[in-house]
């Protein structure tokens, strides 16, 4: 791969691939250092990228992969989902404080039933529902076919929806 193609093909994911380290890492300035870090080895390693079926997904893995060596450091000792209300955005089109306040709560929420999920469920579901994979590119970075990813991803739902209902008379009518 040539300067112009890794250009082209390679450095459109660097917000992506921010956003996915700086939720898993919840440290700006650490996703910064960690996507740097990720670029340098793509760049290195340029001529296998182009026998990868997605740079995008071997991308993501590459984060998610460095991102659990910092997890492992002993900077990091505590487990987080990524999802964090204080980031959420919540479209302020006529809402009022106290519906904000409930819509931030309820992120909260569906926060601690997270974390309480297997890691492979919880992978799953930050994927898919945060980070708006594909279920390909899903399946290429957790190394599954598509129809356990599926299962998977319902069977997290499921018990999301179970838990929410149960410990916190969540209601789901859908």
């Amino acid at each position: 791969m040539q300067l112009e193609d890794f250009r082209i093909n390679v450095l459109p994911l660097k917000e992506k691939l921010f956003r996915y380290a700086r939720k898993m890492l919840q440290d700006y300035d650490e996703a910064e250092d960690l996507v740097q870090e990720v670029f340098l080895k793509l760049w290195v390693n340029r001529e296998e990228l182009s026998r990868k079926s997605s740079v995008e997904a071997f991308a993501m893995t590459m984060t998610k992969n460095l991102c659990i060596d910092r997890f492992r450091s002993k900077q990091y000792q505590t487990s987080n989902t990524g999802l964090d209300a204080s980031e959420i955005e919540l479209h302020d089109h006529g809402i009022t404080p106290d519906l904000k306040t409930e819509q931030l709560e309820a992120v909260e929420l569906v926060k601690r039933v997270m974390n309480t999920l297997p890691d492979t469920l919880r992978q799953v579901v930050e994927y898919r529902d945060i980070e708006g994979l594909s279920y390909q590119e899903i399946a290429d970075l957790m190394g599954m076919n598509i129809n356990t990813l599926k299962v998977n991803l319902s069977r997290a739902r499921k018990k999301i929806r179970e838990k929410l209902s149960s410990n916190y008379n969540f209601n789901y009518n859908g």
